[in-house]
């Protein structure tokens, strides 16, 4: 008798401590035009109910990835598929804020459910650290610092 050993394939996770309060951080994570201002231009829409769809559209207004609301509890979590229109299945994304204390949140981000082997987990590993900071640098100082350009390094 032969046995099948699955090997999970790792997961994202992104934890980082925001100065800002649960009802601002779950509007940064829920409204379309402040999205818009730190996930590279890119305008993810929902009604945040569970079963409904989420979208997010390109800067010119092209479909670059849909999902369905698993899970909505507002300025606690969000959980949804995350489709990126190719031959790999959908994954998961979860969205967690929790309170540290007067004034802080942490916002953890999850990425799950890939497969083992994933270009789509290579391409958003890449662009998950960039969004936490955008996120957090919005709601700390009310803008999203560019990132230099390799020759202003």
């Amino acid at each position: 008798m032969s046995t099948t050993t699955i090997i999970p394939s790792p997961k994202l996770v992104y934890v980082t401590p925001i100065r800002t309060t649960a009802a601002k951080l779950w509007e940064a994570l829920t409204d379309p035009d402040f999205i818009q201002q730190y996930f590279f231009g890119r305008r993810n829409t929902s009604t945040w109910k569970v079963g409904d769809a989420i979208e997010s559209r390109s800067p010119e207004g092209e479909l670059e990835w849909q999902g369905k609301i698993l899970k909505c509890v507002p300025e606690e979590e969000v959980v949804f598929t995350f489709d990126h229109l190719s031959d790999e299945p959908p994954s998961t994304v979860t969205f967690r804020i929790e309170a540290l204390e007067e004034g802080m949140q942490q916002l953890t981000v999850i990425h799950e459910d890939f497969p083992v082997v994933s270009a789509i987990r290579d391409r958003v590993s890449n662009g998950w650290p960039g969004i936490v900071r955008g996120i957090k640098e919005l709601l700390e100082t009310g803008a999203v610092q560019e990132e230099p350009t390799p020759c202003e390094a």
